[in-house]
């Protein structure tokens, strides 16, 4: 299990969740034997599987959609890799010293910081009076913005000054930057909403979402697959 946050409900709250890498393969998978297990082996021929096959991968799409495995892969990247990257990246070791000193002189401090537990917030802009406000995918269409949100993560400083002594600074929630996010996915204001709210947010009920939006221009990811030279 992993620990991670998510924004919800205006406050950040932590949850633990666990998520198979092969749940799409296994899932297909075992509606597959499950459904062959009511057909009499001497029933099955070229025309029944391929029927059969049809029927299971038709129904998995009516349930899942077209971009759930981008959808679940975006959500398992910001809730378990990027804290992974975070809690792998090594401490950070400064060093500083006056330059108004002389040889024999010693001075330097030495600051280590350390990454600890990251915070997503929901998309959001300024308005023209400095004022935080929802930032909805169509205003981002609209305006040519970017729909991120802000990547925030507590912070650990330690300080050892020439004399060894060690004082230890610990900040909460700073900024860090900002990562887009994928539409309809868990961090995206479009999330669970019903039909009448999409119309109401100028959404359209039948886009599947799985793309980014850039500068006000949609984006999407393409996975290829190369084979090795």
């Amino acid at each position: 299990y992993f620990n991670h946050v998510i924004y919800e409900n205006d406050e950040f709250t932590y949850y633990k969740k666990c998520i198979g890498i092969s749940r799409l393969i296994y899932s297909l998978r075992t509606i597959m034997e499950i459904c062959l297990d009511d057909i009499n082996e001497r029933d099955i021929n070229p025309e029944t599987w391929q029927e059969s096959c049809w029927t299971v991968i038709s129904s998995f799409f009516e349930e899942k959609g077209l971009v759930r495995q981008q959808l679940d892969s975006f959500d398992e990247f910001i809730q378990m890799s990027v804290q992974k990257i975070v809690e792998e990246t090594p401490v950070i070791d400064l060093e500083s010293q006056s330059q108004h000193l002389d040889e024999h002189e010693d001075d330097r401090i030495k600051y280590k910081v350390e990454f600890g537990q990251i915070y997503l917030s929901r998309p959001s802009s300024y308005d023209k009076d400095g004022v935080v406000k929802p930032l909805m995918p169509n205003d981002a269409r609209i305006r040519d913005l970017t729909y991120n949100a802000s990547l925030l993560l507590d912070v650990k400083k330690t300080v050892i000054d020439s004399t060894g002594h060690t004082s230890v600074f610990d900040y909460s929630k700073i900024f860090f930057g900002k990562i887009p996010i994928m539409l309809r996915s868990s961090y995206c204001h479009l999330h669970g909403c019903t039909d009448e709210e999409l119309y109401s947010c100028r959404e359209c009920p039948l886009d599947p979402g799985g793309y980014f939006i850039v500068n006000g221009s949609e984006k999407v990811l393409i996975a290829q697959e190369r084979m090795a030279t």
